[in-house]
Formats: structure tokens, C-alpha cells, sequence
């Protein structure tokens, strides 16, 4: 392949590393792994923040300006961003393993054909079913945690479920409702690459400080702690709890819920 022909098949793909200043002390470290782990990715990188800039190889960083919030930042930074679609990552989910290209190419040209609203990186919300290219799922209207801020997203529909003053949690659970009659959400049927998390409200995971430690991975820790005990065990029981909930089919989920509200709500 031509450099031209490669040229064409990357131009309508990017990288978004979704980013803010407070976050600045873990972008060195990021991309380290991300280099490590994926030194030929061929798409268009892109580090969105507030008002520093990352200095360091080809990626291009757009700023938002100030910090109004999350849903803001982003619609700002979105405005600046040419690409039809875009793989949104956030900067605490640090690459350990080798990037599959070819996989993120076929998740890429996915999208683009069957004209891709969203798409999950991996299957932790099970899809309703799959699509006639098996590596890929469906889902119906209406599932509750449709969205999923890190993914494939065609960039103008990300755009249009935005609303200023929503941070990342708030936009997947409201974001879920407002995207419940929309066509066109998918999900990757095995996960797109392994990660660790590091930054969990505010603070480092102890999985993550012992895993860039045994690495020789520089955190500054005089920037941002590191989670207690106690912290990772609650942690680890709200996930257990939100996963475990995720695996009750969603319209038992939902019937349950409407029929909650039937009996609590009064008029």
C-alpha cells in the first residue's frame, strides 16, 4: 500500500486522549505506555486539556480554554476536531499490552459502514445480539448504559447528546436516556486492548501504583495519592454490585423499575 492509499485509509479515524490540566501529571507516564505498546499507530492523536499543552512526539493537542466543565470542555474541544470518527480514551487507562491496529482499523471501518452512532470498546454491557460480522454486537433501543464515554463515537452524534454542566458519569446514565431511540449503538465483542486504570476519584489505585512500580513507571506521587485499603475494597464492592446488575437482562431491569416507581410515586 501505497503512502498516499494509507493516507485515505486512516484520513476519517481519530485518537482522542480526553484530558484536563489537574490531570497533567500522568500524561508523560500515558504515553509512554502508549508508545511502548502501540509505536506504529497509524491514526491522527490527538490530547484534549484546558490550557497546558503536551510537548511529545506527534500528538496535537487542542485546548478547550478554562474549565468550565467536563460536557463543555469536550463540546469545545469536538468543534476543532475534523474527523468523521473518533476513538475517545481517557488518559487514566494506561495501555499493557500490545495494541491489535488491524482490530482498531476493523472497529474503525465498522462504524463508517453501518453509518455508527457509538460503539463500546469492549463487551462489559452484553450486546442484545450480534451483527452479520460476529466481532460486532447490537443494541436495542432503550438499554439502560447505552453509552459509554470511552469508545468509537461518530464524532456530530457525540456532539449532539453533549450537554453543558454533565461530567463523564452523569453524560452515560442521562446520556443513555436521551440516546434510547437512536439506531446504530454497537459494541466490539471481545475487548479492543488491556488497560490498567490509575486514577480513581483523584486519587491513584494501588493496582496501578504497584504496576508502574514494578515497571519503573515515575508517577508523582507529591502531585496525587494513592487510594487507602479501605478505599479499594469499596471500590471493588461497587463494581461487583454495578457488574452484577448489568448481568440481569435489561428489560426485567427496566420493568422492575417502572413498576418501582408505579408503587413509590404518589400523585
Amino acid at each position: 500500500m501505497n503512502k498516499k492509499s494509507t493516507e485515505n485509509t486512516y484520513s476519517n479515524f481519530a485518537i482522542l486522549v480526553l484530558s484536563c490540566d489537574k490531570y497533567s501529571d500522568i500524561w508523560k507516564p500515558f504515553f509512554s505506555q502508549f508508545t511502548q505498546y502501540w509505536p506504529e499507530c497509524p491514526f491522527k492523536v490527538y490530547l484534549g486539556s484546558n490550557t497546558k499543552k503536551y510537548n511529545g512526539g506527534s500528538v496535537q493537542t487542542i485546548l478547550s480554554g478554562a474549565g468550565i466543565d467536563w460536557s463543555s470542555d469536550l463540546l469545545n474541544i469536538l468543534r476543532s476536531i475534523k474527523e468523521e470518527y473518533v476513538f475517545v480514551w481517557m488518559e487514566d487507562l494506561f495501555l499493557v499490552n500490545t495494541v491489535d491496529t488491524d482490530l482498531f482499523l476493523r472497529g474503525f471501518q465498522f462504524m463508517e459502514k453501518m453509518h455508527g452512532n457509538h460503539m463500546h470498546m469492549s463487551p462489559y454491557i452484553r450486546p442484545d445480539g450480534v451483527c452479520a460480522d460476529t466481532l460486532f454486537g447490537y443494541y436495542e433501543k432503550g438499554i439502560p448504559y447505552r453509552i459509554n464515554a470511552p469508545g468509537f463515537w461518530n464524532r456530530r452524534h457525540l456532539q449532539e447528546l453533549l450537554i453543558p454542566g454533565e461530567n463523564p458519569w452523569k453524560f452515560e446514565i442521562m446520556g443513555s436516556y436521551r440516546a434510547r431511540y437512536y439506531e446504530d449503538y454497537y459494541s466490539i465483542n471481545k475487548p479492543l486492548f488491556q488497560f490498567i486504570r490509575t486514577v480513581e476519584k483523584g486519587t491513584l489505585t494501588r493496582e496501578a501504583y504497584i504496576y508502574c512500580k514494578k515497571n519503573h513507571i515515575e508517577l508523582d506521587l507529591d502531585h496525587r495519592g494513592v487510594n487507602t485499603f479501605i478505599q479499594e475494597i469499596r471500590s471493588y464492592i461497587e463494581k461487583y454490585i454495578f457488574y452484577a446488575i448489568t448481568r440481569i437482562p435489561w428489560k426485567m431491569r427496566v420493568a422492575f423499575m417502572d413498576a418501582l416507581r408505579r408503587i413509590v410515586i404518589s400523585y
